[in-house]
């Protein structure tokens, strides 16, 4: 997939996109379950998928999961991630696929709080 997500940063005040970025995928798998639930997904076993109460995540340092913010002024921040933006993966609900984090940017570091999810 081009993009299993997205991500804007839009400016608290107008809404307006300031920044963007998004995560390819090349393999959807059970990294980590809740307590009691058993992975079914692995890449290496030739699996794809994410199974209920699992997650594929991923460490900060894999490339194209972030956001360049060079460019971006200090300021209050709102950032929208949104998962499988093109209904590519079938899922049993697609209302909680939306998260919206506020963001206080200094200038030398992030603060996130107040994370939702959201419907648009």
């Amino acid at each position: 997939m081009d993009a299993f997500s997205n991500y804007d940063l839009l400016d608290a005040s107008t809404g307006k996109k300031v920044a963007e970025g998004h995560k390819a995928s090349f393999c959807l798998e059970d990294t980590s379950c809740d307590p009691g639930v058993r992975r079914r997904y692995a890449c290496t076993a030739h699996t794809q998928g994410l199974g209920p109460g699992c997650y594929d995540t991923y460490h900060a340092n894999i490339d194209c999961q972030w956001i360049d913010i060079t460019d971006v002024s200090p300021g209050d921040y709102i950032l929208k991630v949104t998962v499988n933006p093109g209904f590519q993966v079938q899922e049993s609900d697609f209302s909680n696929n939306i998260v919206r984090c506020d963001i206080r940017y200094t200038g030398s570091y992030v603060q996130a709080h107040n994370c939702r999810i959201t419907e648009y």
